[in-house]
């Protein structure tokens, strides 16, 4: 399997809290088959964001969780028009996220995307084209950093 297709892009989350942001990536990523129980991995998400904070900053996150409930690698990214209160590094509302999920056994996989993508946000041009572009565009550019 691939680790993102573009069935796990959704441009219009609802979610107005960081919970109900988890909980909508937990179902889409049972839909994409990833994960085996959205509230195992829903969990697992929380107890990640309770160790500390994975708002990167300039509007988006990573919330990512190594978990038993996830059947296989997966990338899934988010876009919402509500401004999420995430306590973020630059304390900014969040709008934008890449979701990792990780077996719970694929630590060097987890570091590896994570390390990837938090590179990239450091570029401008590469933010810009994740906030305003279509699913095609994001998917492939996300797939460009993690291939």
């Amino acid at each position: 399997m691939e680790i993102m297709t573009i069935s796990g892009i959704n441009l219009e989350m609802q979610g107005k809290t960081k919970p109900e942001i988890l909980q909508e990536f937990a179902d889409l990523a049972v839909v994409n088959g990833k994960v085996t129980d959205a509230a195992g991995f829903y969990k697992d998400l929380c107890l990640r964001e309770e160790e500390s904070t994975t708002g990167f900053g300039g509007g988006i996150a990573i919330p990512h969780a190594k978990s038993a409930f996830v059947a296989e690698v997966g990338v899934l990214v988010g876009r919402g028009e509500h401004q999420v209160a995430w306590e973020a590094m630059d304390d900014q509302p969040v709008h934008c996220w890449i979701c990792l999920l990780v077996p719970e056994t694929g630590g060097q996989e987890h570091l590896r995307l994570l390390s990837q993508l938090s590179r990239k946000l450091m570029d401008p041009e590469f933010v810009g084209n994740l906030k305003t572009g279509t699913k095609s565009e994001i998917l492939t550019l996300i797939q460009g950093v993690i291939s």
